[in-house]
């Protein structure tokens, strides 16, 4: 396990971004800049090596608010993302960024309830990661939220109650900067038992 005292310091949808959900999605991605300039202010910088933020929100933000931030401060080379509930807005933006090259390589591990709750939203996982090969969309019985955030600036950790969904209540996260815990929560992605994958433009079971 990983022991915190080693740790030191406190269109259409589915088309191509460009297309008409291009401008749909810069909508929502110009709404939570805004929401990056409270979060901006209230956090004032990325967390330093062994460095860890306790935070807590009151509506203001959700788990997706962090992303185009940190992406303003630095590229992320690899996003690994596991969330119970993500929504097409959220993937639009997220896509978005990928194609402007501020991430390069997305990893989603998804609750695989969500093929059944939301077969839609999925469906539109599995269209994007046919389209951008450094799109990975995997889906498991979890319940997990964690962003791991791997930059030339540091590997970052997010983690807390947000899902990377719109509605965001009182919520409480954990964002630190930590190799050890990086590596550690990345095991939630290598470890998992993988039941459904996006492949070929759809969702299948995994072999």
């Amino acid at each position: 396990m990983f022991n915190i005292s080693e740790v030191t310091g406190a269109g259409q949808i589915g088309e191509s971004v460009g297309a008409a959900s291009g401008s749909f999605s810069a909508k929502y991605l110009n709404a939570h800049y805004q929401k990056i300039e409270k979060l901006k202010k209230e956090l004032g910088r990325l967390p330093e090596k062994e460095e860890i933020f306790f935070l807590q929100s009151d509506k203001s933000f959700n788990a997706f608010t962090f992303i185009p931030w940190i992406c303003e401060i630095t590229a992320i080379k690899h996003l690994y993302v596991a969330t119970y509930s993500i929504n097409k807005r959220v993937i639009g933006a997220l896509v978005q960024l990928h194609a402007e090259g501020k991430i390069d390589r997305i990893t989603l591990l998804v609750s695989d309830s969500m093929l059944k709750r939301n077969p839609q939203t999925c469906d539109l996982l599995a269209a994007q990661s046919l389209q951008y090969g450094n799109i990975q969309v995997l889906f498991a019985w979890s319940h997990a939220k964690v962003s791991l955030i791997d930059t030339g600036s540091g590997k970052f950790v997010l983690e807390g109650s947000g899902n990377w969904s719109e509605n965001a209540a009182y919520e409480q996260y954990i964002f630190a900067n930590s190799p050890k815990a990086f590596e550690f929560r990345k095991k939630l992605f290598t470890e998992t038992d993988i039941r459904w994958i996006s492949k070929n433009g759809i969702n299948q079971k995994h072999q």
